[in-house]
């Protein structure tokens, strides 16, 4: 029956299941190392016939080897178009691919693994995600020879060339120059030091290569150290995320792991209600991103392990852990566009201006579109837009109901104020990931609570947003950050344990807050000398019954816990913010 479709009629028990998918079940077991693309392609095309099914999975590793082409912008990426893509789930409706016991996809290549466009009612249920050579190379310390490193792998892993005393990743990845090395050290492999390299290189042997790089002389949290020191090489290229969700609603991923990415783990975009948990406890590790169990790996992901652009509904991530990846546990925002040219009294030209972020159709009819100041990031006037016209990847021309407002000028900027969603994140591990934790940048309510972030170099929690680098816009006005547990974070970067830090360029001309509403409570700090909150253009914001613990395990700042820039109304366990010993406010940011 390998590699076989069979219809028989059977309930999942323990799995949640609506009454399409009950009508058709499919049965699909892994066959050794045999391509199983076409296989599982057929099998969701024929339950999507029928009106919805589900496919159930035999436990065990489905290899896939056989991408199609697609022209898929996807955000946060490069967008080097036709991208590969194994597994493309298009106008799917009323379809769950499940496995009961865990079944591992392995993909040969570097293309989107999943990729659902299009869809409503679609849900993966436990799976692994991983790919036959992961995008990171990972070297053994071997020592310095003249302060540069002699590193050494295992080749059959970790495919690699040295052609041109250049070093590249090499096998069934993408083959680029390695050019950024972070080095992990000590027995639970935390993060130590990072920096940019050429990618020049001798090497000594099949194994073994010499980095020309004085890396000596690096700035290190803990010196490495011949035992327990990996030193990894990246690219730092995005060339497609693993799992790929667009113009989709209601989608459910339950105990779904990704263990490696080209790029990201899941990307969701203009796409509404989307559901990331697990069915048990996030310490059962039946979620998120993490390697392998016994692969040897130290990191997973080459990027975010969520990330949710112009979205709506509800973001729910729970029940999650996520280890190892080298951005955010979860990262929510929204995209705004410059405008290039106002033709009154009801038409602009706007522009994508990141080049990894464009080509996707942010706007439609009917939609509403909110303007904003560029240089004070101040959300403002709203208009329904009568029509929306891509005219090439970079650049769309808008036609509002009603006159444009006064006071915009080329320069300024404008987002979709209807792709903005609610966000849950809830009870998930994020431990030793290489950048922050998380990030939300969003107007609608975000609940943060209940998690466990674990020697975070970066902020656990990051409010952003900005019009001038990523263009990723949404000023949060609703946000609780409650029964949170932060251990030995901000080890290395960002400003605080907490940061709330927009990026603005002229602050001081606001006549509103770029975040507001925000209430920190009931949350415990286990941690070095280090801010615990920094914010900046932030009103109403609440900080009460935080419990802190002191330790010396890094190196302190000598600085006072919270800090205050460009405010108003902050109280501190009911004192103003301006008068709490505890409280650092820059004076010329009033």
């Amino acid at each position: 029956m390998f590699g076989r479709i069979v219809l028989v009629g059977v309930i999942l028990v323990g799995w949640t299941v609506s009454a399409e998918q009950i009508a058709h079940v499919r049965k699909l077991a892994p066959n050794g190392d045999e391509d199983m693309t076409q296989s599982l392609l057929d099998a969701t095309r024929a339950l999507n016939e029928q009106g919805g099914g589900t496919l159930c999975l035999e436990p065990g590793d489905y290899h896939f080897r056989s991408p199609v082409k697609r022209n898929w912008y996807v955000s946060n990426h490069d967008n080097d178009l036709p991208r590969d893509v194994f597994l493309p789930m298009e106008n799917v409706t009323n379809v769950t691919v499940v496995c009961p016991s865990r079944a591992e996809f392995v993909f040969h290549g570097n293309g989107i693994a999943i990729g659902v466009v299009g869809s409503s009612n679609v849900s993966v249920k436990g799976i692994g995600v991983d790919y036959s050579r992961p995008f990171n190379t990972e070297w053994r310390f071997m020592g310095f020879d003249d302060g540069m490193p002699v590193l050494e792998t295992d080749p059959a892993i970790f495919p690699f060339s040295t052609e041109g005393g250049v070093l590249r990743n090499a096998g069934e990845c993408f083959q680029a120059k390695e050019r950024l090395v972070v080095v992990f050290g000590g027995e639970d492999h935390e993060k130590i030091c990072e920096d940019w390299v050429s990618g020049e290189c001798l090497r000594l042997s099949e194994k073994r290569v010499k980095m020309r790089a004085c890396i000596d002389k690096w700035d290190y949290v803990v010196r490495p150290e011949l035992s327990n020191t990996v030193f990894v090489t990246r690219s730092v290229c995005r060339p497609s995320p693993a799992v790929f969700v667009s113009r989709t609603e209601r989608m459910l991923f339950e105990d779904v792991v990704v263990r490696a990415a080209p790029g990201m783990g899941i990307i969701c975009q203009l796409s509404g209600d989307i559901t990331i948990r697990g069915s048990r406890a996030a310490a059962d590790r039946t979620a998120g991103a993490m390697p392998r169990e016994g692969s040897g790996r130290v990191t997973s992901l080459q990027a975010d392990a969520t990330h949710f652009s112009n979205c709506r509904g509800l973001v729910t991530v729970e029940n999650c852990t996520f280890e190892r990846m080298y951005d955010d546990a979860i990262n929510v925002h929204s995209t705004c566009l410059r405008i290039d040219r106002l033709s009154p009294p009801d038409r602009l030209i706007v522009k994508f201006i990141h080049k990894q972020a464009k080509g996707f159709e942010l706007f439609s009819p009917g939609e509403t579109i909110r303007f904003i100041k560029a240089r004070t990031m101040e959300p403002g006037a709203e208009l329904v837009l009568r029509s929306a016209r891509l005219i090439d990847p970079e650049t769309y021309e808008l036609e509002t109901v009603g006159k444009l407002p006064a006071g915009y000028a080329e320069g300024d900027t404008v987002e979709n104020a209807d792709w903005q969603p609610e966000v849950r994140f809830a009870n998930n591990i994020v431990n030793r990931n290489v950048s922050r934790a998380t990030l939300f940048t969003t107007p609608r309510r975000v609940v943060c609570e209940g998690n466990r972030f674990v020697r975070i170099p970066g902020a656990a929690i990051k409010l952003s947003g900005d019009s001038m680098n990523w263009f990723e816009s949404g000023g949060c006005r609703d946000v609780v950050i409650h029964d949170n547990d932060f251990l030995n974070c901000r080890t290395s970067s960002n400003k605080g344990v907490i940061a709330i830090d927009p990026e603005i360029a002229s602050p001081t001309g606001q006549v509103e807050r770029y975040h507001r509403n925000i209430v920190v409570e009931d949350n415990r700090f286990e941690t070095h000398d280090v801010p615990l909150l920094w914010a900046c253009s932030v009103s109403n914001l609440v900080w009460r019954g935080n419990h802190v613990v002191r330790n010396n395990r890094y190196r302190t700042l000598r600085c006072k816990p919270l800090h205050f820039e460009f405010f108003e109304d902050v109280t501190i366990d009911g004192v103003p913010a301006a008068r709490h010993p505890d409280a650092s406010v820059d004076p010329n940011t009033r």
